[in-house]
């Protein structure tokens, strides 16, 4: 029984800290409806789908509301922008880690004619719409244009980007517009063929590459938008920033693995933007990135993620942490149980040898003719509980001994008599 009890409680401490089974429910703040953001949400919920773990996208104004949402456990995982959290050191606590970089984001700078720009301090009192309270491209804005010295209340700053910047831009209720989009977005192709409107050009864009950790230089082709129409009409220097997967920390591991299957099957592919394979990487992230990530970006997935099926895996991965206590424990205990068997078993002979020799006491004081039957008696009724006794085949020598020794007191007894 206290061999049964240690074996159960090592099961017991072992399944405790067993990482529980993953959940099938994974909450996931993207970016505003429409957005690029929000497009590959709805690509990773499908290629989730099918693992059995559902995805529940929720739209945001862009990626200082998603940072908060997971500071706040309102999501598991999230696009953000690079560049929109200050740096956390690598050996930092931190509620959030990185799964790493997804894409370059491309900076789109769009005037109206008859704003020239050759650097941004052009932009001195103009109205730029700079993105909503919340998106990462208005922090960004901010910091290019403080930079160069653009400021209130000098310089109007309009809380628009994407379709609504558009909007405005053509209306003329705004001069410059800042977006973060892909060359190839319905909102770029409508503003790169929009009349009076122009894209410009950051002369200085290697500048910004080495005052910005978070910033690279970036040069959109021309003619990639659209080659029909020839949009851009020539080549644009401009800047970039990465797309990063952030995620809880807490966020069980089987679903940061198939996070990371999602990014490189959406994001590892030829585009307009990136090579074939150049993402996801762990480049520039400024949160730690999580162990997973750090195994999946060196050497792929763990063997049992690249050979079964992702629910078998992670029941496989559970058991084998099952062998703890049967390796730790439960077998050493099989090894000692043969010797405790035996043990016990020479206890029990032992005790029998125990009440012989107190007999053995009595017959040794010399008794007189009148004891010689009570101790016989004695000796008769010995022997008969011995023979009702269950004794393993394997104490057969020690039990015949026994009862030799038993016979020889005997007859001690009667020669003394």
């Amino acid at each position: 029984v206290p061999l049964a009890v240690l074996v159960a409680a090592a099961f017991w401490l072992t399944l405790r800290f067993v990482q529980p089974a993953p959940p099938d429910h994974l909450v996931l703040s993207t970016g505003a409806a429409g957005g690029d953001y929000f497009r590959f949400g709805e690509r990773y919920r499908d290629f989730f789908r099918p693992f059995g773990v559902t995805i529940e996208l929720r739209p945001s104004n862009g990626s200082v509301e998603n940072v908060r949402r997971l500071k706040a456990g309102e999501a598991d995982a999230a696009f953000v922008q690079g560049g929109t959290l200050p740096p956390v050191a690598d050996d930092a606590e931190s509620p959030i880690v990185s799964l790493g970089a997804l894409y370059p984001e491309v900076v789109w700078i769009f005037a109206r004619s008859g704003v020239k720009v050759t650097t941004l301090a052009d932009l001195q009192g103009r109205r730029i719409a700079i993105g909503p309270d919340g998106s990462g491209m208005r922090p960004l804005a901010r910091e290019l244009l403080g930079q160069n010295g653009v400021r209130e209340p000098e310089t109007t700053f309009v809380a628009k980007t994407g379709v609504d910047a558009a909007d405005s831009l053509e209306r003329g209720e705004v001069d410059v517009a800042f977006l973060i989009a892909n060359p190839r977005s319905p909102v770029v192709l409508r503003l790169l063929s929009m009349p009076g409107v122009h894209p410009v050009s950051v002369v200085r864009a290697d500048a910004y590459a080495r005052r910005f950790d978070a910033i690279s230089r970036f040069v959109v082709p021309r003619g990639v938008s659209d080659l029909a129409r020839d949009l851009p009409r020539e080549d644009l220097p401009t800047l970039a920033v990465t797309a990063n997967l952030l995620v809880r920390e807490d966020l069980h591991p089987a679903l940061m693995y198939l996070l990371l299957d999602a990014a490189s099957a959406i994001h590892g592919r030829h585009s307009v933007v990136a090579d074939a394979g150049q993402f996801p990487n762990a480049l520039n992230q400024d949160v730690p990135l999580a162990a997973e990530a750090e195994r999946f970006h060196r050497s792929g997935k763990p063997f049992l993620k690249r050979y079964l099926p992702y629910w078998v895996a992670n029941l496989v991965d559970r058991l084998i942490l099952l062998l703890i206590p049967i390796i730790a424990v439960l077998v050493p205990v099989l090894r000692f149980l043969p010797v405790f068997y035996e043990y016990r078993i020479n206890a029990r002979v032992g005790r029998w040898y125990a009440r012989l020799g107190s007999l053995e006491d009595e017959i040794g004081e010399s008794p007189s003719t009148e004891k010689v039957p009570a101790l016989l008696a004695r000796l008769d009724e010995l022997e008969a509980q011995l023979n009702e006794a269950n004794f393993p085949r394997s104490s057969g020598g020690q039990v015949y001994s026994l009862r030799a020794a038993i016979e020889a007191d005997g007859r001690l007894a009667i020669s003394v008599a």
